[in-house]
């Protein structure tokens, strides 16, 4: 018997349910408004009465009581106000079998009268297995969909390409398919990110001076997208840069960690990314802290604990008596008032202490930034100061190395241009004889890899390293961190610093310096060069003025240290 005829559309009391997930698994869905003309379609067609509700939802359907407005319809069905829904799609109305297991109990005790779909109309006395299936089938999809796009995503990172939107300095090739897609520079916004991590780095900026920066001097916006984005960065913003592991180098994904495809720069290095954690961390420095901490995120213990500063200010009262005096109005020895001292000498003193054994209560030895200034401008002075003659005679040098490998690369360029022709013309000549039949195709094949062989180098890159840059970095360091640590600013100090790559390390009996990869090979050049001409000074040494002339005869020292 037909359930049509049984049922009495025109008495029914229905609503209208729609809904559409916020989440990719219905992005081809119909939209909430066209489910809503295609409600009021099937409302016509079947004469139903006006819907009691209609039920507009944005959720996902994938968990279970996590829909008010299906929840809300659920209460109003069992309270009998409404006896039948109308929805574009049964999963619509779910896709786990828990609330799907309430639509079929409503339905199949005749709470529910009927469901009504675009396509079908479901019926008490209908097979509830049925609606199992197309419930389940829902679920399946989104555990499948699931499984996929982590396939997916794994399969991604492992090439080196993090899914989703690109970090800020790079953007989504869109000329590859969705889903596919790799990174590549974003030109306009890159150097600019760079520059942040470089002030950052100095210890001078705050996360919001830093911002204040990037509005203000880099005009530096957000990636403009169809309807947000191509705004001034926010502060939260600066924050999310200076966290993200991508831009040196790496990524994370399911816990796991990730290089980035090494075709994409990287800005800074791994170990400046920690330096950049430690300059923003705040649990481990004390709050009581408000001055300025010349060597912090620059300072680590042995063990690579975070060495938090410690102030302490003292008066030598005019009984010859230190004291600390704040909260203090007398002298604890002769209690005479220090606002009535007649030659008091404030002291201000810091002192580096490792935090994580102060919290344990496990013993430690302070370190007085006296100390450390004093250690650092010995060290410097001993293994990084030349004297103007020879600073000239480097700088002199290093541009005629630059422009000698200019020059070279030119040559370079033009033979790999004429291997890469000579390797065109025997291939063609190749195929000519397989062509002709003078050779079968085992032999060609033959031939065609040998000739690959013989002329790989045409198919790789020249490999160009930026050494001028860092060389003439190295000299301008050389030439002013004498001068900067003697008499400088507290931020020209920081700055030097960390131009210099400076990392110390306190293992409570020595501090222990080290700086970049190519000042500490200056530093070992330098020592190397000692030990067979003892009498070599760099900072006394006055280059010959045949050298300055012309570089192209060298003295003994001099040989080594143009060694590259």
């Amino acid at each position: 018997m037909n359930n049509y005829n049984q049922l009495d559309f025109t008495k029914l009391k229905p609503c209208n349910y729609n809904r559409k997930s916020s989440e990719s698994e219905d992005k081809q869905m119909l939209s909430i408004l066209s489910q809503i003309d295609e409600a009021q379609r099937i409302s016509s067609y079947y004469k139903l009465p006006n819907f009691l509700k209609i039920f507009k939802e944005s959720k996902s359907a994938k968990k279970e009581f996590l829909r008010p407005d299906f929840m809300e319809m659920i209460d109003l069905i069992k309270k009998g106000i409404i006896d039948s829904i109308v929805c574009w799609k049964l999963d619509r109305l779910a896709r786990n079998m828990t609330e799907g297991g309430m639509i079929i109990d409503l339905l199949s005790s005749g709470v529910l009268k009927a469901i009504i779909t675009h396509d079908k109309v479901y019926y008490p006395s209908d097979n509830v297995l049925l609606m199992s299936v197309e419930f389940g089938q829902g679920k399946q999809f989104v555990k499948d969909l699931s499984v996929n796009v982590k396939r997916g995503q794994t399969k991604k990172a492992s090439m080196g390409i993090p899914h989703g939107c690109a970090s800020l300095g790079f953007l989504n090739d869109k000329t590859e398919e969705k889903g596919n897609r790799n990174w590549k520079l974003d030109e306009e916004k890159f150097w600019k990110i760079k520059k942040i991590f470089e002030l950052f780095l100095t210890g001078t900026y705050s996360a919001g001076k830093l911002h204040k920066y990037a509005i203000e001097e880099l005009k530096l916006t957000t990636v403009k997208r169809k309807r947000i984005g191509g705004n001034l960065i926010t502060l939260s913003r600066i924050y999310e840069i200076l966290k993200d592991p991508i831009y040196a180098g790496y990524f994370f994904l399911g816990g796991e960690k990730y290089e980035l495809d090494k075709n994409l720069p990287r800005i800074i290095t791994e170990s400046n990314r920690n330096k950049v954690l430690q300059l923003l961390s705040k649990k481990n420095i004390p709050k009581i802290q408000h001055h300025q901490s010349l060597y912090s995120g620059f300072l680590l213990s042995d063990q690579n604990d975070f060495m938090g500063q410690d102030i302490k200010f003292q008066l030598i009262c005019d009984c010859k008596y230190k004291f600390a005096y704040r909260d203090k109005n007398n002298c604890p020895k002769c209690n005479k008032e220090i606002n009535k001292l007649n030659n008091p000498k404030y002291l201000i003193k810091s002192y580096y202490y490792n935090v994580r054994k102060k919290k344990n209560k496990i013993p430690y030895k302070g370190l007085n930034e006296e100390y450390i200034t004093k250690e650092v401008k010995q060290y410097f002075n001993e293994n990084l100061t030349f004297s103007n003659s020879l600073l000239n005679w480097s700088k002199k040098y290093i541009h005629e190395l630059k422009d000698k490998e200019i020059n070279d690369n030119i040559l370079v360029r033009k033979d790999k241009e004429n291997r890469k022709n000579d390797f065109e013309n025997k291939k063609r000549k190749t195929r000519e004889l397989l062509r002709d039949n003078k050779i079968t195709s085992e032999e060609y094949n033959e031939d065609l890899v040998l000739l690959k062989q013989e002329y790989q180098d045409t198919q790789e890159p020249l490999k160009e390293n930026d050494w001028y840059t860092e060389m003439i970095e190295i000299t301008d360091i050389i030439e002013k961190i004498d001068e900067i640590l003697e008499n400088g600013t507290f931020e020209s100090k920081r700055s030097i610093l960390s131009r210099a790559g400076s990392n110390l390390v306190w293992n409570e009996e020595k501090l222990n310096i080290s700086n970049s990869k190519a000042i500490n090979t200056l530093i070992e050049g330098i020592k190397h060069i000692k030990l067979k001409y003892p009498k070599f000074e760099p900072k006394n040494y006055q280059v010959p003025q045949s050298l300055n002339e012309k570089t192209s005869d060298f003295s003994p020292v001099f040989s080594m240290m143009l060694g590259r």
